[in-house]
């Protein structure tokens, strides 16, 4: 039978991705129980899924931000450079091409997807150079 577990993944600062099980904290670290959740939202730069979105030059700190659609088809990224990317989900080849790329002004933080009937709207959330 199915059961539901809440569970929550951070990257940390060393690029390493963690997954606790909430609310009691505990670590997984089983890598095959990792690998049979099903991820209700995916945010994350790290990855076998998303070894696509870096591009040959890419440091690791150059892509900030991640977001799957709704449908679990598609990834959009944001970066240092002020670029916007759409890839596929998953991309775990190195080095995809993008689908498209808008370029804004400054560095993208935060990348969203709305979903509203059969159509997706992002939302880009720039910098805030304070």
């Amino acid at each position: 039978s199915k059961f539901s577990v809440v569970v929550s993944k951070v990257s940390t600062g060393s690029y390493k991705r963690q997954v606790y099980e909430v609310p009691s904290g505990k670590q997984l670290v089983d890598q095959a129980v990792i690998d049979r959740i099903t991820w209700a939202t995916w945010t994350s730069v790290l990855g076998d899924e998303v070894i696509g979105i870096w591009s040959r030059h890419a440091e690791k700190a150059d892509v900030n931000c991640a977001c799957v659609s709704h449908s679990g088809i598609n990834l959009v990224t944001g970066d240092d450079f002020g670029m916007v990317k759409l890839f596929d989900f998953p991309c775990p080849e190195k080095f995809v091409r993008t689908y498209f790329c808008i370029i804004t002004t400054s560095t993208v933080d935060i990348m969203v997807f709305y979903c509203f009937s059969r159509r997706h709207m992002m939302e880009i959330f720039p910098s805030l150079n304070l």
